[in-house]
């Protein structure tokens, strides 16, 4: 008989042993499942293929150690050519109210040299225009993109007008503070004028 409550004894032991094993198994197979990032099955719709051609150039950086400058230019990716276009005009005029800004260390400067539109078209580098597409998910969009030259005389133009602004600005202050000394020059003078008419007045009475 006590044989026989050792081996049920033993029996539901091992029962518990099973049952827990199986728990934990079950536990990790939950956790697994859990921490295992799902793979996808479609690419997410921000992830961006360019094509094999596009040229480096396109995302290099502004170069302004040594003359001529270059700044590359790229539109922003659009459903159309023409809006790529349009982008493109846009940000070509945004650097180059950036470089105004860079070569004078002044961010007023950009609104006071004037640069027209056929300026920024001129200095276009003819041997650097791309235009191609970019695959967004499912969708095919469109960029353009182009590079800015700027040579010594566009710095020195840049540099110049700026100055000339400068100075106009310093002689118009100086002709304002001339102006209130003349008045106030001219309001003295006939304060002291009066006050001698009126000695010389009480000096006759006397």
């Amino acid at each position: 008989m006590r044989y026989r409550v050792t081996s049920l004894a033993v029996m539901a032991f091992a029962a518990l042993l099973i049952s827990a094993d199986a728990s934990h198994a079950a536990d990790e197979n939950v956790s697994a499942s859990v921490t295992k990032p799902a793979e996808l099955s479609v690419a997410p719709s921000t992830h961006r293929e360019f094509p094999t051609d596009r040229p480096a150039w396109v995302d290099a950086e502004p170069t302004l150690e040594k003359t001529p400058h270059r700044w590359p230019v790229v539109s922003t990716p659009c459903r159309s050519e023409a809006l790529a276009e349009e982008s493109l005009k846009v940000n070509l005029r945004a650097a180059v109210e950036t470089y105004i800004e860079t070569i004078t260390g002044s961010v007023d400067s950009a609104p006071i040299i004037a640069i027209d539109d056929q300026w920024i078209e001129d200095r276009r580098d003819a041997s650097k225009q791309y235009r191609g597409t970019i695959k967004e998910g499912d969708e095919t969009l469109y960029e353009a993109a182009t590079v800015l030259v700027f040579d010594a005389e566009d710095e020195h133009m840049i540099r110049d007008r700026w100055q000339q602004n400068l100075v106009s600005h310093r002689l118009g202050a100086l002709g304002v503070m001339g102006a209130g000394l003349l008045t106030l020059l001219v309001g003295t003078a006939a304060g002291l004028s009066m006050v001698t008419r009126r000695a010389e007045q009480r000096v006759a009475k006397s």
